[in-house]
């Protein structure tokens, strides 16, 4: 496609809030090679938020989990000059499909999915063997438009009035202890314990982010009981617009392996992420800008690129991407639970100087 033209194009994405934001270096690339382009989403409800104030994107169609709207179908029918699936589900397939004049997606080339190639103009490999950001911009080699792998996240100048207003009185470390998945989680007593030793080695304020969920509260008020001294939190949920704002303001930022640790190394601020059992090849938080097909391939011990840094133990059964623990005799996932609070402190002071 050439500069010359202004093709529309409909990313479809139908996976949860990190999926959708690791999504975002392909509006940009396709934005800023064809600055006249239309680029729009459709997601599932409650994860268009992460496309909010993003510039590259125009507009966002939504459709609730397990929806199988006809009346969607039908007003997607060829509205778009290219439609490309981010991922080689049977319906993010379809959708690119239906929604495209051209559709292009990522498929895993095996047998079983022999039916999904006739109904795309082109698909790649679906390769987890590289990050994830480079896997889906390789949907763009079919279309001649240059990558760049750069994962955008949006808010404005209001958003960062509010954070100035709310996280008045110096500088700030922010600590976000939450995820959808209880295998990632970080044990309370250490999360107090860090941000007892940010306070007292580091000098900085270490402030807990606040969630709305009353599963996260609970977690919260578990650090809070274990602290030595009165923890300090947001004075309440930020949109995630704030969220982005108020780490990007901040220090630097540590988080567990969650969407909002992939927020956080978007907005280019020094990131501390805790890893267990995941695939840091393919779902480790994005350096922006980095040219490697996978920054963190090594899988395991501490890696470093860019602003993110990744801590994982070097033991051989990581990483087995599994959601429970095959040693443990105590119901744990004992590679997080091996990670110390010294050893993140460590990592944050090379990161802030």
């Amino acid at each position: 496609m050439t500069k010359a033209s202004a093709p529309s194009f409909l990313i479809v994405c139908l996976r949860f809030l990190g999926d959708v934001l690791a999504t975002t270096p392909l509006a940009y690339s396709i934005k800023t090679h064809l600055p006249s382009a239309r680029v729009d989403y459709l997601v599932f409800a409650g994860t268009e938020g992460i496309l909010a104030r993003n510039p590259f994107v125009d507009g966002v169609i939504t459709m609730p989990r397990g929806s199988r709207s006809l009346a969607l179908i039908a007003s997607l029918w060829n509205q778009y000059d290219v439609a490309l699936s981010t991922n080689p589900s049977d319906r993010m397939t379809v959708f690119s499909a239906i929604a495209g004049k051209k559709s292009y997606g990522l498929l895993r080339k095996v047998p079983g999915e022999w039916w999904k190639e006739p109904l795309l103009d082109g698909s790649c490999r679906y390769d987890d063997r590289n990050h994830v950001v480079q896997v889906v911009l390789s949907l763009l080699d079919m279309l001649n438009i240059p990558k760049r792998p750069r994962v955008v996240v949006g808010f404005d100048a209001e958003d960062e009035r509010i954070v100035r207003e709310k996280l008045a009185g110096g500088p700030y470390v922010v600590l976000h202890p939450y995820s959808r998945a209880a295998f990632k989680f970080w044990d309370e007593r250490k999360w107090a314990e860090l941000a007892g030793m940010i306070r007292s080695r580091l000098k900085l304020r270490p402030v807990f982010t606040v969630a709305p969920d009353l599963a996260d509260q609970a977690l919260l008020r578990r650090i809070a009981d274990a602290a030595s001294t009165p923890i300090e939190k947001f004075a309440d949920p930020f949109s995630l617009n704030q969220l982005a704002a108020a780490i990007k303001g901040s220090v630097a930022y540590v988080g567990i392996d969650t969407a909002v640790t992939h927020i956080a190394a978007a907005t280019g601020s020094p990131v501390i992420a805790l890893y267990g059992p995941t695939l840091t090849r393919y779902w480790a938080p994005w350096p922006n800008d980095c040219g490697e097909a996978s920054p963190f391939a090594a899988n395991k011990g501490i890696q470093r690129k860019g602003n993110v840094t990744v801590i994982q133990k070097d033991w051989g059964c990581v990483p087995c991407n599994k959601e429970t623990c095959a040693i443990t005799t105590r119901q744990k996932i004992e590679c997080l639970e091996a990670i110390t609070p010294d050893e993140v402190l460590r990592e944050l002071a090379n990161n802030v100087g």
